[in-house]
């Protein structure tokens, strides 16, 4: 059977049942036995219980999406956040360049005239070619020109003896990593007795 012939036969199916029930409907017959089929039950309702399906069927098709509203809870420790006081390592002067008008230029961890930390004081206005009077942590020391502050240690170093010391200590890294891991790999070809 096609499709054709299928909708034809329910349509004729529908349009019977609806003529034979119609008939008790229209000539006035009101039989408890019609009212108690669940075909009449579900064809006549109340207009109360329409209206009630009508409002489930919105609630579905359009539901209100309530928001759920938490509230956080800050963590209270007991005692207030201290900031940490952020000190630069090392205060190096590279220059100290003296105006014709008086003025000074300092040059300090490759800046002008700016101190590298709000916690480290540099005196400007005491500044001479000899060095820059530089305070930290309530201890003034004097720093020449080409010489570098250690702020966690107080102490003076040449700057140039930084650089080799610094240069020097990246070398032996390298070398040793390279020997270990050759000698690392000649014990693995080598069997243990």
């Amino acid at each position: 059977m096609n499709n054709y012939c299928l909708k034809k036969m329910t349509r004729v199916f529908i349009a019977s049942f609806l003529l034979a029930n119609s008939s008790a409907v229209l000539s006035g017959q009101t039989d408890a036995s019609f009212a108690q089929e669940p075909a009449f039950k579900t064809l006549f309702l109340s207009k109360q219980t329409r209206d009630k399906i009508d409002q489930q069927r919105q609630a579905y098709l359009h539901p209100v999406i309530e928001k759920k509203v938490k509230k956080i809870t800050p963590k209270v420790s007991g005692k207030p956040r201290v900031k940490r006081v952020y000190i630069p390592p090392k205060v190096e002067v590279s220059a100290v360049i003296i105006k014709p008008d008086g003025s000074t230029l300092i040059r300090v961890n490759d800046r002008y005239n700016r101190s590298p930390s709000k916690h480290i004081k540099m005196d400007f206005m005491h500044t001479t070619s000899e060095g820059v009077p530089v305070t930290v942590k309530g201890k003034t020391k004097v720093v020449p020109v080409g010489s570098t502050l250690l702020t966690r240690q107080v102490k003076l170093v040449k700057t140039y003896k930084l650089d080799q010391q610094a240069k020097k200590a990246a070398l032996p890294k390298t070398v040793q990593k390279a020997v270990k891991t050759r000698l690392e790999q000649v014990q693995i070809l080598t069997p243990k007795e």
